[in-house]
């Protein structure tokens, strides 16, 4: 049969008909759903422009943080996850990139807008990305700032803290975050946060389907963070750190305060962290080598840490005894080689006794069995009482300080342990025992009031900061909390008997007697395992006495309070003493002392 033109005409028409109807269905019904994604998709892109964190700078302007531009390579998961197999591949190839199984799950949740794949791409891998960039749909290039820590910065990371991304928790409290924003998370980084974070920006784009930049229609700058000023002597924090270095301990911290307005000179936790690396991201290696570590390198001990101090709180029973007429500046009492109550012996350090003595003398010796007597005379309420009054047991100043001490009461024991309060307990609360337990920032808190003639304030780590709207630098005041109100005469005496500690012909500092400027102190040793034998030998790190030594220099006209701390070191006098003294060496040698603060 044959077919005319027309009708040959009609069947070509039908079958260019079915064939455009078949596609229109496979498009709109089989594929309608993804082509409806990238269609969507296919317009505009508001994209946060993330602010550089303002810089973080020392109380003479040595610079500790700053930012620095970074490059950060991102995908849209609704545009890979539907060939990330062939992404995984060309990003393994091409740029030596490997992604790993949690951010390969966050692309196929596909939850996230945006998703890093790697931060801080080198020059190099950002040439090659440029190359090969036909190979990379729905993957681009992000500038992002990056903190920088500088050589000072290196010896305080458990001061400085470190900076990361914030959680959903952060995002839903402050709206003026954004998910790619650097935030602090711990450390002054934390602590004046709301200083440096700055105000992030905007920029509208265009994209196509596969994630290109078309066109930028508008953009709002970010806004830098402010700068900061700390109260801190870079130059201290390091002579700080190498003290400990040198002296072979394994674990402590030093505290340098001014006592007279408690600015924070120097706050080392001891051993350190590599801070850089911190805040750049661990590898599972490293991060298991430090929590491995038996000396806790994270663990902020100068603020987190609580610890029997030992003799260095016979300061505050020594005051609170005079202030209380339970004894008199320069009255005699009997110290033997130890002291009874009932079936109990409590022995003095120093089994030969120390004879007839006042308190002055006790400071100067440590004497144990005088401290017992007038610890029970003035019982633990009143003890308590006093050690408030210098501030243990309270935050004076909640942004910087983390823990509190625990300063026991009879109520307290018996709230906590359900057992009375005993005579024994109030005879090893007197010389800073039993139930007590303080931070070694708490040790300047002892010592600062008897530096500056009774007055508590508020500690400082903010020496001031630049507005960056107004251009101006804005500097913090002292903030005066209390005064001790106790008669200056006593604080005297106490002063005198510290100053005994370290010339007196008994005292248990005498190392410090040939340092070039006149200073003062108490030795500490905190007993942390009950011995089986009087003087019993221990090997254990972990069982040995606790070390401290808290001072004030120069004796006249104290510029600084001085907290060491030395976690198992044996004795104050035997390893908190000669760290002590190689710090106030260093200031000396180095013109510190001679400065102007």
């Amino acid at each position: 049969m044959k077919i005319d033109r027309f009708n040959f005409l009609i069947i070509v028409f039908l079958l260019f008909f079915l064939i455009l109807a078949g596609r229109l269905v496979y498009l709109q019904v089989l594929k309608g759903i993804y082509y409806r994604e990238l269609s969507e998709k296919n317009h505009l892109r508001l994209i946060t422009l993330n602010p550089p964190r303002g810089k973080i700078y020392d109380r003479n302007g040595i610079l500790l943080a700053y930012d620095k531009p970074s490059y950060n390579l991102y995908v849209f998961p609704y545009i890979v996850k539907k060939n990330l197999p062939e992404l995984k591949r060309n990003l393994k190839q091409i740029l030596n990139i490997q992604i790993d199984k949690k951010i390969e799950e966050r692309i196929k949740k596909g939850f996230a807008r945006k998703v890093v794949i790697k931060k801080n791409l080198s020059e190099d891998k950002i040439k090659l990305f440029f190359n090969y960039s036909y190979l990379f749909d729905g993957v681009f290039l992000e500038v992002q700032p990056k903190r920088v820590y500088t050589e000072y910065a290196k010896y305080m990371p458990h001061l400085l803290g470190y900076v990361g991304y914030p959680s959903e928790k952060d995002l839903r409290e402050n709206p003026s975050l954004s998910p790619d924003m650097l935030v602090g998370k711990q450390g002054v980084e934390k602590i004046y946060d709301d200083f440096l974070k700055g105000k992030y920006g905007v920029k509208a784009v265009v994209v196509d389907a596969l994630g290109r930049l078309k066109k930028v229609l508008w953009e709002i700058q970010p806004k830098r963070g402010n700068d900061i000023y700390l109260t801190i002597d870079a130059r201290l924090q390091k002579i700080a750190y190498e003290s400990f270095k040198q002296s072979s301990q394994k674990s402590g911290a030093v505290i340098i305060i001014d006592p007279r307005n408690y600015e924070i000179l120097a706050l080392l936790s001891y051993p350190i962290y590599d801070i850089q690396k911190f805040s750049d991201g661990l590898t599972k290696k490293e991060w298991d080598k430090l929590i491995k570590n038996r000396y806790k390198p994270l663990f902020n001990k100068a603020l987190s840490g609580i610890y029997p101090p030992g003799s260095i709180f016979k300061i505050i029973v020594g005051l609170a005894a005079l202030e209380e007429g339970v004894v008199s500046p320069y009255q005699k009492i009997h110290s033997g080689g130890y002291f009874e109550i009932g079936k109990w012996k409590y022995r003095n350090w120093d089994p030969s006794g120390c004879g007839n003595i006042d308190v002055r003398q006790a400071l100067e010796m440590s004497c144990d069995t005088y401290f017992y007597q007038i610890g029970i005379d003035l019982g633990a309420s009143r003890i308590s009482y006093y050690a408030n009054l210098f501030g243990l047991g309270e935050k004076l100043n909640p942004d910087i300080e983390r823990r509190v001490s625990r300063i026991p009461v009879p109520e307290w024991k018996m709230a906590t342990l359900g057992e009375p309060w005993f005579l024994g307990d109030t005879v090893n609360y007197s010389i800073g025992q039993g139930f007590l337990a303080i931070t070694p920032f708490d040790g300047v808190k002892i010592i600062a009031p008897i530096a500056n003639g009774g007055k508590v304030y508020k500690p400082k780590l903010l020496k001031g900061y630049f507005n960056m709207d107004t251009k101006e630098l804005i500097e913090t005041k002292a903030e005066l909390i209390r005064n001790l109100n106790v008669k200056k005469d006593y604080i005297k005496v106490i002063k005198k008997g510290l100053y005994l500690v370290v010339y007196g012909s008994k005292g248990t500092a005498k190392k410090l007697a040939d340092l070039p400027v006149k200073n003062a102190g108490k030795t500490g040793t905190a007993q942390v395992f009950r011995h089986k034998k009087h003087k019993e030998k221990i090997d254990k790190w972990e069982l040995q006495n606790h070390a401290w030594y808290v001072s004030f220099f120069p004796y006249r006209k104290p510029k600084f309070a001085m907290s060491v701390f030395v976690e198992h070191g044996v004795g104050g006098s035997k390893t908190a003493v000669p760290i002590t003294k190689y710090i106030i060496k260093e200031m000396y040698e180095k013109g510190i002392l001679n400065e102007k603060y």
